[in-house]
């Protein structure tokens, strides 16, 4: 059965309508997307090699997340996102809106936590992610520039605020 998604119009507010998952958008219409940036203590990203099998960007690195589901807020979405994808369970409260950004027909929430993960207890969903690993800021910049990592809008702001985390940890 397809996943069913809200439509948005550009200012983030549903339409009450919803569109299954793939289908094309109309001129105006807009779909909800999450993503969730997970930092550690030592200031390393994880992040996830999207699996061969994907239609778009296959065997490229990238943050967590995806499509918001119909009645689901960004936030939980991208809770359930991670969940599915590594098996890495949040708390709520510790997550940080970081962006929300307008690309194409779709509206981008981004969120960043710091939290500890132990990528050997990570349950990988194969369909999905074929890889996880904790990277610096240099090492995600030479992938970028390398081209296997995913380029997101968002990446100033995450670099900013793991640069003001190393801040506030030297204090």
């Amino acid at each position: 059965m397809a996943e069913l998604c809200d439509i948005y119009n550009i200012s983030g507010k549903k339409t009450g309508e919803v569109f299954a998952r793939g289908n094309s958008l109309r001129e105006g219409e807009y779909q909800l997307v999450t993503n969730i940036w997970i930092i550690n203590n030592n200031f390393k990203i994880l992040i996830q090699k999207r699996s061969e099998t994907k239609a778009i960007s296959p065997n490229i690195w990238a943050t967590h997340g995806g499509c918001v589901g119909a009645g689901e807020t960004s936030l939980n979405g991208c809770i359930r996102e991670a969940y599915e994808e590594i098996g890495i369970v949040f708390k709520t409260k510790d997550i940080k809106p970081l962006t929300r950004l307008t690309i194409e027909n779709f509206i981008m929430d981004s969120y960043i936590i710091v939290q500890e993960f132990d990528v050997s207890s990570a349950v990988l969903q194969a369909e999905e992610v074929s890889d996880i690993q904790w990277v610096s800021l240099d090492q995600l910049e030479h992938m970028i520039e390398d081209k296997s990592f995913f380029k997101y809008e968002e990446l100033p702001y995450v670099i900013k605020f793991i640069n003001n985390y190393k801040l506030i940890r030297e204090v």
